[in-house]
């Protein structure tokens, strides 16, 4: 399993040498884990191109946390870690970013294309039950009756509710909706989600 997780990476990501995948033994189960390249996290955004002469940056945004690219905050862009100026949003996802040491056409027009990695600290502390997306993706997730059913996969915004696309080791999908009776504890430490499967869920 290791090596083919790995062999996958490798052939989806732009910097395939930066691909690592570790294999443990914790307890009842072994857990793999993946890193990749930053460029390859997608965590925050995508330069799409230069705006103006003095080196800001029209970005589109990939990240469900609206304060992650507010001044103060800092990404990786290249290869190299930058504080963020200014952060003007535009219609829809896109915004234009000022990045500190950027300050020309010619610098900020090298970095079309390139993906913005946003730390995953970055942002206000959300209230008790609240987590941002990325904290949810990758969570082991058991029913109340011992069952494996996978891993979280995807989160989708509906109108409603926000829904977990869960993942098992062989491929299959289940949604789950993530309300009160259906996801009964959610431990970001631990990794590990507990639900209840309700009738018509699978």
């Amino acid at each position: 399993m290791k090596d083919l997780i790995e062999f996958i990476a490798q052939s989806l990501t732009s910097n395939p040498e930066a691909v690592r995948v570790t294999e443990s033994d914790e307890g009842d189960q072994i857990v793999i884990r993946l890193e990749v390249a930053p460029e390859d996290k997608g965590g925050g955004g995508r330069v799409i191109r230069n705006h103006g002469l003095d080196g800001a940056l029209r970005i589109k945004c990939h990240s469900d946390n609206p304060q992650r690219f507010q001044a103060g905050n800092s990404v990786t862009v290249g290869d190299a870690e930058r504080a963020i100026v200014s952060c003007q949003s535009l219609p829809g996802e896109y915004a234009i970013l000022r990045l500190d040491g950027i300050v020309d056409v010619q610098t900020a027009e090298l970095l079309a294309g390139q993906w913005l990695y946003a730390a995953t600290d970055s942002g206000p502390e959300l209230p008790p039950g609240e987590y941002y997306h990325y904290q949810l993706v990758g969570l082991q997730v058991t029913t109340d009756e011992g069952e494996n059913l996978g891993q979280i996969r995807e989160v989708l915004i509906t109108g409603s509710n926000d829904v977990y696309v869960v993942e098992s080791s062989e491929g299959a999908e289940i949604l789950l909706p993530a309300v009160h009776h259906v996801v009964k504890q959610i431990d970001i430490v631990a990794g590990q989600v507990l639900v209840h499967l309700i009738n018509g869920l699978r």
